[in-house]
């Protein structure tokens, strides 16, 4: 095989190698990444896990300052009731009517439903659905519209990045990402255990994911740092157009 210079393919590769100063052949160290073993990976993790415990509160407050920098509206609640408090008078304020929330495990916690229908507003549960029957993609088609006319996305988080100030979601079922990219406004409610300090911390926890999960970690995750913002007209940032435009964050406990 030839390259489109009509040298012989394995000459060209080795003139590029000698032109970057590269050996010939392959690396002889591969990425140390993938060599890492399932044991290895768990290893990490566990002293992760035991490194995160001992710093929590001042990860939470990092958290908080850097989120906050990064225009989301921080609320520290106390307990659920603050959390609640907290949600009533946003809502009230804002003259919500429609709200949509996830399925995750934080609503045992803050059961935001019967308080939110007890001021008149209504609340739809919006998941991602794993069967590709007709009867589903009508129920899927139902709950988007339901979305696009909410006023308010209520959400938990999957992983809070104490760094960054950002809130990671990983859609499945129990958890569409419309719910916090349509509606105007997105409230996210983070406990202490789905705080890391850094990026690389979250990468390790997916790398994690991936071996117990036999290979399959879903398709992508979903970065939310702040309201949306974009500067495709000319070149001024513009908050709200491809998301909502007022983030809050209550941090619980």
């Amino acid at each position: 095989m030839t390259s489109s210079s009509g040298v012989p393919k394995q000459e060209f590769l080795e003139s590029v190698r000698r032109s970057l100063g590269r050996a010939p052949g392959p690396p002889v160290s591969p990425y140390s990444r993938l060599e890492e073993t399932s044991g290895e990976i768990e290893e990490q993790a566990a002293e992760l896990h035991r490194r995160l415990e001992a710093s929590r509160p001042a990860l939470m407050d990092q958290l908080a300052r850097v989120a906050a920098l990064r225009d989301w509206n921080v609320f520290r609640a106390g307990d659920t009731e603050e959390a609640l408090g907290y949600l009533s008078t946003l809502v009230s304020k804002l003259g919500i009517t429609r709200c949509v929330r996830s399925a995750q495990d934080v609503f045992q916690q803050v059961a935001v439903d019967a308080p939110l229908q007890a001021q008149g507003v209504t609340v739809t549960a919006a998941f991602q659905q794993d069967e590709k029957t007709l009867e589903d993609v009508d129920s899927r088609e139902s709950i988007r519209a339901q979305i696009a006319r909410a006023g308010l996305g209520i959400t938990g988080a999957d992983y809070a990045i104490a760094e960054t100030g950002s809130v990671i979601l990983v859609p499945r079922r129990g958890l569409s990402r419309l719910a916090s990219v349509v509606p105007p406004v997105h409230l996210a409610l983070v406990r202490p255990q789905d705080v890391v300090e850094s990026l690389d911390d979250l990468f390790l926890l997916r790398r994690l994911e991936y071996y117990r999960s036999g290979g399959d970690m879903g398709s992508y995750l979903n970065f939310i740092t702040g309201p949306s913002r974009t500067a495709d007209i000319e070149q001024t940032i513009v908050v709200g157009v491809h998301g909502p435009g007022e983030v809050h964050m209550v941090l619980l406990g």
